[in-house]
């Protein structure tokens, strides 16, 4: 859950969890389900399998979690994966999802995918993730059980509950530390960002190259909005680690605000990449071109952002901009 900013100021469009409706037990489900179906719903689904990293072996147990930024809800409930690594969300909206893959003693992945239709009769093929397991780390059963208790209540916006269940386990397995990051998850859903940080360090003190960690403390300093901080973290990220399209263009926003627009011009390309309808991303690739003097990249892209998003506060600045450019 990040939030993302323009060159001209925060977005509006910051991530929330689909709010929930109590009028009951019976009418919570229902309320709840239609709400989200409305929302989700669509005629594509989604395969995926996932493996060890290590072993190759299938991995059971991963909570996958969709998230679609266009209706700001995910998909529920979470997927998790069978015996052989296998998970599936049907009935899905087309588009761009944002998908994060958990399991306790391994290290977190996040990308972004587009889902396109595909007919009946027409099986796609699945969606190959592999996870690294974290070195030395053994977790039992109880330790397991306790962290999925957790994952619970944060799913259900319990955040200072949730908090309270992996600090009490942390209390008893000091060893499991790879919990830190599911209380600074907490902290930063409550936006209380310097909580956060400092529990995300404690897992980045043992795991300084681990890539979910970084980004995960990045975006800490970004919400916070300490610029020069989260500068420098999302350089310690490898860019080939960045997957999701928050991250790439919170840093590319990061770097073009720092008066760079080369090294910010790689992250807004990979966003675009990522999801070809990303209006915003198109903006900033055709502002950071235009400081870069590549004409012909600014053209296309602001093109493709005015196709995008014709009614954008950002679209005269884009026509003006591209009247210039043609003229040139």
């Amino acid at each position: 859950m990040s939030i993302r900013e323009h060159g001209f100021g925060m977005d509006s469009n910051g991530r929330f969890i689909m709010k929930r409706i109590f009028i009951g037990a019976l009418g919570v489900l229902f309320v709840f389900s239609a709400l989200f179906f409305a929302q989700v719903q669509g005629r594509a689904r989604l395969r995926g399998i996932v493996y060890d990293d290590e072993t190759g072996q299938p991995l059971a147990g991963v909570t996958v979690k969709l998230y679609n930024d266009s209706v700001a809800a995910y998909y529920l409930p979470h997927p998790v994966t069978d015996k052989e690594g296998k998970w599936g969300a049907f009935y899905i909206r087309t588009g761009r999802w944002d998908l994060e893959f958990e399991k306790v003693g391994y290290a977190t992945q996040k990308l972004s995918y587009n889902v396109a239709f595909a007919a009946p009769g027409n099986r796609e093929e699945p969606l190959v993730v592999r996870l690294r397991i974290i070195k030395g780390l053994v977790i039992e059963n109880k330790v397991v059980d306790g962290v999925n208790r957790g994952n619970k209540l944060y799913a259900e916006k319990k955040y200072d509950e949730a908090r309270a269940v992996f600090e009490e386990i942390l209390t008893q397995n000091p060893e499991v530390y790879v919990l830190n990051k599911n209380i600074g998850n907490c902290y930063f859903a409550l936006e209380k960002y310097d909580q956060a940080i400092e529990s995300y360090m404690k897992v980045y003190e043992k795991q300084p190259e681990q890539p979910d960690i970084l980004i995960a403390i990045a975006n800490a300093y970004n919400n916070a909005g300490k610029k020069e901080e989260a500068a420098e973290w999302y350089k310690k990220i490898r860019f080939e680690d960045i997957r999701d399209i928050d991250t790439a263009y919170n840093a590319g926003v990061i770097f073009f605000n720092s008066g760079n627009p080369a090294e910010a011009a790689p992250y807004f390309k990979k966003a675009v990449e990522l999801d070809g309808q990303f209006a915003d991303g198109y903006f900033q690739l055709g502002m950071s071109s235009v400081a870069m003097n590549n004409t012909e990249e600014a053209i296309a892209a602001l093109k493709k952002f005015l196709e995008l998003a014709p009614d954008s506060p950002q679209a005269p600045t884009a026509k003006s901009i591209l009247e210039a450019l043609t003229k040139k």
